[in-house]
């Protein structure tokens, strides 16, 4: 009986600790945007990684020259792998872009931004709302922006790398305990 209990408890535990919590809403100012921020661009995403979001950049509309593509941290950082498959974080500010649509992004100089520094553009990228005269393309030699979590094939090869070092491991430690001893 008392076994049962414990492993109910447990179970009950890993249930709250894994499950995930429902959609926050964000609560931004009403004057909030990209306008003001170091970095202000418009772009396309293209991938989400963990709490970064790679856009293609249109036009850079303020701060430094951007690559044609610069990664973002549009939410928290998550945990590093394999924690990650077993939990995350977030917040109400975290900004869930869809890809393919045009967004005007403001974000501080480390490439930081949240929902509340976004927005989605409904027109054209030439007469959206808050572009400036100076708006420039996005140069080769241009900040590629935050760092971004390792992905897949990352991952992928240095798990592969782990496992034949493992195993190269074992066998050398195998061999070692069948070598007769000289006296």
């Amino acid at each position: 009986m008392r076994a049962l209990r414990s492993w109910t408890v447990t179970g009950l535990a890993a249930g709250f600790l894994l499950a995930g919590s429902g959609a926050a809403h964000a609560s931004c100012v009403d004057d909030s945007g990209p306008r003001g921020s170091d970095v202000v661009f418009v772009g396309v995403p293209e991938e989400e990684r963990r709490g970064y979001t790679r856009l293609a950049v249109v036009e850079v509309w303020n701060g430094p020259d951007l690559a044609p593509e610069v990664w973002v941290r549009t939410g928290q950082e998550q945990p590093p792998f394999p924690l990650n498959l077993m939990a995350g974080t977030g917040s109400s500010v975290d900004a869930d872009l869809a890809e393919g649509r045009p967004y005007a992004v403001g974000a501080d100089g480390d490439f930081v931004t949240n929902v509340c520094r976004i927005r989605e553009l409904a027109r054209p990228v030439s007469s959206a709302p808050g572009r400036p005269d100076g708006a420039r393309e996005p140069s080769l030699d241009g900040l590629g922006g935050a760092d971004p979590p390792a992905g897949p094939w990352q991952i992928g090869i240095v798990g592969a790398v782990l496992v034949v070092a493992t195993a190269r491991l074992v066998y050398f430690v195998r061999s070692r305990r069948r070598e007769p001893l000289d006296d």
